[in-house]
Parts: C-alpha cells; structure tokens; sequence
C-alpha cells in the first residue's frame, strides 16, 4: 500500500506528492513519448513518486516542464460493462484517507510548469489526457472510461478530441454545470502536441467546449506545429531575441500603443476561433479596411472592426472607445473618420480598463454618427447597455 508525503518536486513544493509503486512502465512510456514527439529529457522525478516531473527541451528549442497525474488505463472485460471499454481508477496515496482528505491537483501558480492528467494505457501505447481543473480536487476512487471507438477516431494523425457526459451519479456530482466534459486521446507520437494544447488551454481558461474545439484544431499537425515554433522570423531579421524586441516596445509609449492594437487583435482572433457559434474567422490583410471577417455557423455574417476602449473613463464612470484611424490627411477633415458601413461590429477590447483581455461586441448601426459629417461615425462611442459580451448576442 503507497502513502502519500510532503516533500519538494524538481524545486518547488507543490500541494502534494505520493508515494507510488507499480508505475515503472507508465513512467517510461512517458519518457519514451517525448523522445518519439521531438523532445530530450532534461530532467524528471523516480517513477516512485507521483506526480512525475518532466523538464523537456524539443528539438525546435522549447522548453517544457510537465507536471503529470498518471493514471492507469486498461482495456479488461467486466461483466455489465460495455464491450471495448477502457477503464482508469484515479488512485493515489492510501485508501483510507481518500474520503476523509482533500487530494488537490498542483497547478504552477508561475505559470511555467503545465499540469497534465493522462489515462495510460501502456499495454496499446496510448494515451486520455482530461482536463485537470475538472478533477481537482481529485475525487479518488473515481473511474472514467474510453472505448475502442475513440481510439479508432485518432486514424492516421494520432488524435481524436471529443466531449463526453459525465452528469454524475450516486457519489459525485457532475464536474460543469452542463454535465460534459472534454477528452483527447493521442498516440506517444502526438504526446508534446498534447503538452502544447493542454498548455495554451489552461492559459485561456477554455471551457469544456471550447477545448475541444481547440483540440480538434490540433490534429491537423501542421497547426501543431506553428504552436511550438519558438524563434520568431523578426528575431532572425532584427538580430535581437524576443525580450531585447519586447524591451524596446516597452520603453517607447508609441511602439507600445500600436503593438496593443495588434496584440488585441490576436486576442480576438483566438478566442472568435474555438468559439462553438463561429464557423470561421478569416483576417483582412489591408491596412485601410476593418480587421476580420466572421462566419456565424447560423449563417449570418460579419465584418469586424477590432478597437482598444481608452484608459480613461467618464465621470460616471463609463467605458469609452475610439472608432477613428489613427492617421491623418491635412487636406481631407474626414480622412480619420470611419464611414457607418465601414463594417458591421466593432469589438471593444476592455484590456485598458480591466486588464484582462475581454472584448464587448455592438453592430455599426447602433452607434452614434458624427455631427459634423453625416455618414460616419462619431469618433468616441459610450460602451453602455448597447454592447453585448459575445457577437453570437447581436442577433439577426
């Protein structure tokens, strides 16, 4: 019987570490999965103690910690359960104190480190990863399962996304208020990919529908591959690495205004695309024209303008954005200003005011036109009760 202790983990104390036997083999198909999906060891923890840690470098220059919950997954016939099912018991530490204890997942508050928690199935060299914030705390002596069917969706490309109903029973209570939640099954070969998608979905927060939408992007290894590229093309062509470049935006309030627009812009674009309601978000390359097109999958759809609202907010203290270009022309008063069927939504970007990057959405045709030059826009609008938090809201 393992027991479970508190101790230091590749540096750092995290909220718990057990005492584990019998997962030797987990440990090395680990290890074996990294090297097999582009990466090099650097440094991990025995296969003793659970969670494992692993410090990876990949062979295009990342580096990766990974902080893994291994649990077992065997495919075991079992009488009244479905044929080709999978089944994992998450069990960790001793028995007697899984009821009585809290058994909280590690999460690296700096943010460096990724939490993985994976079904292994050693024998078929595969892999479930679940999301981590769901099952923490870990509700041990809980199982889940995956069928034959989930593994067969991963074909040629070595993964499969999909959402499963988890509505809870007798002993637990469903994870999400919707009683589903994600699940990616992956080959050794996809094993980083997965790290790269866990990584950047527990940064945003995604919801248990948009990380499958996020992780059904992930197949196609060619958007995999964009998301471990580590050397910028403008680190090549400047001769300076990221932060010299960073530091230098940094210390010039001009650079740095016009990076926030591009850097809201990059905001909306990645949270419009793993949306359920968006079929497709296409970026508009001409710098006189509005920032993107949006395919709603109800069919309506948009052009949309993307602004950062103003630090500075009204006496009463409302939100105001800017709807004019940021260049001028002497000889034309209107140059500036933004005709009324420039586009069909703007997107306030609330970074200045909240510091999260949050947008609110409004159709051109409920904001205020100038009242000098008829036809165009004023150029400060109220963010007010006109504004909605998603574009699915605007309505027909």
């Amino acid at each position: 019987m393992s027991t479970d202790v508190h101790e230091e983990l590749a540096g750092r104390v995290y909220a718990r570490v057990y005492k584990a036997s019998g997962r030797r083999d987990l440990h090395a198909l680990i290890k074996d999965a990294i090297a097999r999906s582009g990466g090099r060891v650097v440094s991990e923890s025995p296969h003793t103690r659970v969670p494992f840690f692993f410090g990876v470098q990949t062979n295009v220059g990342e580096r990766l910690g990974l902080l893994i919950y291994p649990v077992r997954l065997t495919n075991v016939p079992t009488k009244n359960r479905p044929k080709g099912e999978h089944h994992a018991q998450v069990k960790f530490g001793n028995p007697s104190q899984w009821r009585s204890e809290v058994h909280p997942i590690a999460f690296d508050v700096a943010g460096v480190d990724t939490t993985l928690f994976l079904g292994i199935n050693a024998t078929e060299r595969r892999f479930v990863g679940l999301d981590p914030a769901l099952w923490n705390p870990m509700p041990l002596g809980v199982s889940f399962y995956a069928a034959d069917g989930d593994f067969h969706e991963m074909g040629a490309e070595g993964w499969h996304a999909w959402e499963v109903d988890t509505r809870g029973g007798a002993r637990n209570e469903a994870r999400t208020p919707e009683g589903f939640e994600s699940r990616v099954a992956f080959t050794p070969e996809r094993f980083l990919d997965f790290a790269r998608f866990e990584r950047r979905a527990s940064e945003l927060g995604l919801d248990t529908a948009l990380r499958v939408k996020l992780g059904q992007q992930f197949r196609d290894r060619s958007f995999a591959d964009r998301a471990a590229r580590s050397t910028h093309p403008l680190e090549e062509q400047f001769g300076l690495d990221a932060a010299r470049i960073l530091d230098l935006i940094a210390e010039r309030r001009m650079l740095t205004t016009a990076v926030k627009g591009g850097v809201a812009e990059a905001h909306l674009e990645e949270q419009m695309s793993v949306h359920p309601s968006i079929e497709r978000i296409t970026r508009r390359t001409d710098d006189r024209s509005a920032d993107f097109d949006v395919q709603l999958k109800d069919g309506r759809a948009y052009v949309v303008e993307c602004k950062n609202v103003s630090p500075s907010l009204l006496a009463d203290g409302t939100v105001q954005v800017e709807t004019q270009r940021t260049r001028n022309s002497k000889n034309d008063p209107t140059a500036r200003l933004y005709r009324v069927d420039a586009f069909d939504v703007v997107a306030a970007c609330l970074f200045s005011v909240t510091g999260s990057w949050t947008f609110k959405f409004v159709r051109t045709s409920q904001l205020t036109e100038h009242s000098k030059y008829p036809g165009f826009l004023a150029t400060k609008q109220q963010v007010d009760d006109r504004w909605r938090d998603t574009i699915e809201e605007l309505g027909h």
